[in-house]
């Protein structure tokens, strides 16, 4: 599994090898998070804040509880239930101090959502033919808070991963995408009733709470760092430049890129996914592939909350591999033959010194020879 860090590196954790009906465990929970990570990015922007019920009905043997469920208010988990112990439990280092009445009440209403879980189980269990296995129900429910106004307050099902119906219970409108799921007009009002009366002011109550404790933490504003990285593959000459912003919080942010001062299409554009940092913050990045011959500017956009102005980081291509591999070779080139061409320089150098020292050296014993013979005669 590749971890991310902060500053665009990752790295590698081993995996290690498990049964199939562990596999099959690990593969539900997977499928739970990333429904968990959509729909907190999609249905939350800028200005809000959420609270977010994510419960899960488990039907087989399994390591995991009957009944679980987590509270979210945007990003952090605040509280935790399940069926091992049928209490609201604090994921805190404070606890909320909530009246008698109000703890018992998310009690109950945990409760209420585990027996619907069950319900609406058994109800799918003869469609899909399911009688034995590890098999999971699931619920994302809860409000939000825009500008201190209530949003729609949202439930979603599925079954096996696989979305099952969902609920606006602002609209109170039912939408079941299996027809085991139909209700009645009686219960549709029955419903509403409950969701006027309890649901909706009971969340808006809690999330209004948990942000006055949670202030420091959900209301925290952390400056994206924003660096341009520039990959060439060598084969190709292309260019793929990346945008990162990491460390930013809270987690919504618009980042682009532009090209001579035009805003480039989203088709051309890889955008990674949202990542969580190992501090709380997250990071993402965008990137272009450019082709070796291309000689745009290019500009990298970020907006955040955090940032008064937008911050812009620009990068214009240099010259590509072939140039630079020819620049180099060149420069070898005529290194060695600079080289070479003293070295050979130095040896004739020598050599001619050489001769020119000997020469002389010759004449002077001919001269010697000839004093002698005249001395002689």
């Amino acid at each position: 599994m590749m971890i991310p860090h902060g500053d665009g590196s990752a790295e590698r954790n081993r995996k290690i090898s498990s049964s199939p009906v562990a596999r099959h465990e690990n593969e539900i929970m997977f499928c739970l998070c990333t429904v968990i990570l959509f729909t907190l990015t999609k249905y939350a922007n800028t200005e809000s804040h959420s609270l977010w019920v994510l419960a899960t009905f488990v039907s087989g043997e399994t390591q995991f509880p009957k009944f679980s469920a987590v509270l979210m208010v945007d990003d952090v988990q605040v509280e935790y239930f399940d069926s091992n112990n049928p209490r609201v439990v604090s994921r805190r280092h404070w606890k909320m101090e909530d009246v008698v009445e109000e703890a018992g009440l998310k009690d109950t209403v945990m409760s209420m959502i585990r027996d619907h879980l069950s319900v609406y189980f058994k109800q799918l269990q003869p469609r899909f033919n399911h009688t034995g296995g590890v098999h999971t129900y699931q619920r994302i429910t809860g409000c939000e808070l825009n500008d201190d106004v209530p949003s729609p307050l949202m439930l979603w099902d599925a079954y096996d991963g696989i979305e099952t119906r969902s609920y606006n219970r602002v609209a109170y409108t039912h939408n079941p995408l299996l027809p085991e799921l139909m209700w009645t007009k009686v219960k549709m009002e029955s419903s509403k009733m409950v969701n006027i009366n309890l649901y909706q002011p009971l969340c808006i109550r809690t999330l209004k709470n948990f942000l006055k404790q949670e202030k420091n933490t959900v209301k925290r504003k952390v400056r994206p760092r924003v660096r341009v990285i520039q990959k060439t593959h060598r084969a190709s000459g292309d260019v793929q430049v990346s945008c990162l912003a990491t460390g930013f919080y809270p987690r919504h942010i618009n980042m682009t890129l532009l090209r001579d001062g035009q805003a480039i299409p989203e088709e051309e554009l890889i955008v990674g996914d949202l990542l969580p940092n190992g501090d709380g913050t997250y990071q993402q990045r965008t990137t272009l592939s450019i082709g070796a011959e291309e000689r745009h500017n290019y500009t990298c956009t970020v907006t955040h909350t955090s940032l008064g102005n937008k911050l812009d980081i620009s990068w214009e291509p240099g010259p590509g591999p072939d140039m630079t591999f020819i620049a180099v070779a060149v420069a070898l080139t005529m290194t060695v033959v600079l080289v070479i061409s003293m070295a050979a320089f130095t040896t004739w150098r020598r050599c001619a010194g050489q001769k020119g020292y000997l020469q002389p050296t010759n004449q002077s014993n001919e001269q010697n020879d000839t004093s002698s013979s005249s001395s002689g005669s």
